[in-house]
């Protein structure tokens, strides 16, 4: 039995694999178990191409792999000499002499451009191209003596024509083609040149604030002169300037900047190279930091923060930024913002310190205008404090009366109090805005949150004067001098009295505070001034922020006081190195 068997299973299984005496081919899988063969059998018979073409494949794939951003960034340390900072934003514009809020934009001119002169933060003027300069009498005139020995970072030398023709066309920008520039407050200023290394400005009048109008960035006559002012603002110098400033760029992307120290600069800087990272929020910054890649990040002094904690390789440093302010900017342009009693009864339905607290933002206060630590605030300019029981006897005043039964202000006709708020959308602006309205909702005003990208803001709000209410953060000269923010003149495009604000008294108290050089005689000018816009509640002053810069261990020379702007902490950039 078990032969008969064994004999029936031979059969089929014959009949399964043998057809014509001939095994059945299976093309696939020969393929995959005799590929070694097959490769050797092509390597041999195409040699010596074939081993050319491998080194060519090796080296192109190793020569990416040098040339990638991961590469670079796993790379950027201190051996290597390079210095990789990361920030949060984005890159606008580097081209100087276009005025400018944008910290990233800031920070590649400080390191790219010289200023004409600096300025401390007790508005003490620092030499910077101009080393020498005499004042007159009556404080119409200024005389500056330049150094000779400035070189721009194609070889060309620093001459008294660039000097001249910074001042001249930032002046002609904004006048003839209406763009927001850094000499905009210098069109009746008159600019000679006396000889190949002094400079002359005459003035109309007497001006306190004047020193700090001309610490601005020199640009390269021999480049911008070919360009025409309608085209300034889009020319390629705006992505790749030239400067006779530590460092000179020369790879520019999106997202990236890399710099390199200029050969023609003393003193050359200690580090080489620098590599700025912009992030598109925190969390893709803090990535980047967690990973590794970055020897330093600048950060606001917020929750967000906290991540750097986390590491002891890192130390950390807080700027406080006293001549910044966030605040809310009332249109009264807009006869709804014309209501005096909604402006103030607003202002003191705003918890300032709970605010903060909330949105988790370690910020200073803001109380009003100026300072407070500014020899030129008033203490007694009657600032408004959160106070929700005085404010609804305000309201009332301006035909807004709280509904006990659904909790919000309301007009006689049943309108519920609704303000719009436009702002630039950011992170933290975001997150701001939403406690904001969160907190007022409970004093029963409903706030409507409007979100505007970078160029929306310029070209849509800024430019037309097209909002209700505008939070916008300012920067403040050193000097408390405010015409510039509050002038009746200074209401329209691209000046910075966003508020439309108009009083004849205040116009004059501002005129007499500029010409003055008398300081106890401008204080007291400046306390009236205080009382006055205090009292009229243009604008609600918010906060002052801080930021984090967080540097790795072994980078030395650094200079954390003294700081005025952010990009200030790159002045002694030449002396920072790393560690040995």
């Amino acid at each position: 039995m078990k032969e008969a068997f064994d004999n029936v299973t031979d059969k089929v299984t014959k009949k399964k694999t043998v057809r014509n005496g001939k095994r059945k081919k299976n093309p696939v899988r020969d393929f995959f178990w005799n590929y070694p063969d097959l490769l050797a059998r092509i390597w041999n018979l195409t040699t010596p191409l074939s081993t050319i073409f491998l080194f060519l494949l090796l080296g192109l794939g190793l020569f990416s792999f040098l040339r990638s951003e991961t590469f670079a960034e796993k790379v950027s340390t201190r051996e290597l000499n390079y210095y990789v900072e990361g920030r949060v934003g984005a890159i606008s514009t580097f081209n100087p002499l276009f005025s400018n809020q944008n910290d990233i934009d800031k920070a590649v001119q400080e390191l790219v451009f010289e200023k004409f002169v600096y300025i401390d933060s007790t508005g003490k003027i620092l030499p910077g191209v101009a080393t020498d300069w005499d004042i007159s009498d009556d404080g119409k005139k200024y005389v500056f003596d330049m150094a000779l020995d400035h070189t721009w970072s194609d070889g060309t030398p620093l001459t008294m024509d660039d000097i001249y023709f910074t001042f001249d066309t930032a002046v002609t920008l904004h006048e003839e083609q209406g763009y927001d520039t850094v000499a905009s407050s210098l069109a009746d200023v008159d600019i000679e040149i006396v000889d190949n290394d002094t400079i002359q400005f005459t003035l109309p009048e007497t001006n306190s604030a004047f020193p700090e109008l001309t610490s601005v960035y020199i640009v390269p006559k021999h480049i911008l002169e070919q360009v025409s002012l309608y085209e300034m603002p889009f020319d390629r110098f705006s992505r790749n300037p030239v400067g006779s400033g530590p460092y000179r760029i020369y790879r520019s992307e999106p997202n990236i900047v890399y710099l390199e120290a200029s050969e023609y600069y003393q003193p050359t800087p200690n580090i080489s190279n620098i590599v700025m990272r912009v992030y598109s929020d925190v969390g893709k910054l803090e990535s980047a930091f967690r990973n590794g890649l970055l020897d330093a990040v600048f950060v606001p002094n917020d929750s967000r923060a906290d991540f750097v904690n986390e590491y002891s390789s890192f130390n950390s440093h807080e700027l406080n930024l006293p001549f910044r302010q966030r605040n809310l900017f009332f249109n009264l342009r807009k006869e709804k913002m014309q209501n005096d009693s909604l402006r103030k009864g607003l202002s003191m339905l705003i918890d300032k310190e709970r605010l903060l607290e909330e949105s988790e933002i370690n910020g200073e206060i803001a109380t009003g205008p100026i300072y407070e630590e500014s020899w030129a605030f008033s203490a007694d300019a009657g600032y408004p404090s959160y106070n929700p029981e005085e404010a609804a006897e305000v309201l009332k005043n301006g035909g807004y009366t709280k509904n006990e039964d659904n909790g919000y202000f309301e007009t006689e006709d049943g309108k519920l109090l609704t303000v719009t708020i436009s702002y630039l959308d950011n992170e933290i602006n975001t997150h701001l805005l939403n406690t904001l309205a969160s907190l007022l909702e409970e004093e029963g005003v409903i706030l409507n949150l409007e979100a505007l990208t970078y160029s929306q803001l310029t070209q849509e709000i800024l430019a037309t004067r097209n909002f209700e209410v505008l939070m916008y953060e300012i920067e403040l000269t050193v000097d408390p001098d405010q015409y510039n923010l509050w002038h009746s003149l200074q209401k329209d495009y691209p000046n910075l009295n966003l508020s439309g604000y108009e009083f004849s008294r205040v116009d004059i108290i501002l005129e007499e505070a500029r010409r003055e050089s008398d300081r106890g005689e401008r204080k007291e000018s400046y306390a009236l001034f205080q009382k006055y816009l205090m009292d009229d509640t243009p604008a609600i002053f918010l906060y002052r922020p801080s930021y984090f810069y967080i540097v790795r261990d072994g980078v030395t020379g650094i200079q954390y006081d003294d700081i005025v702007r952010l990009e200030d902490i790159y002045r002694n950039i030449s002396t920072w190195e790393f560690e040995k």
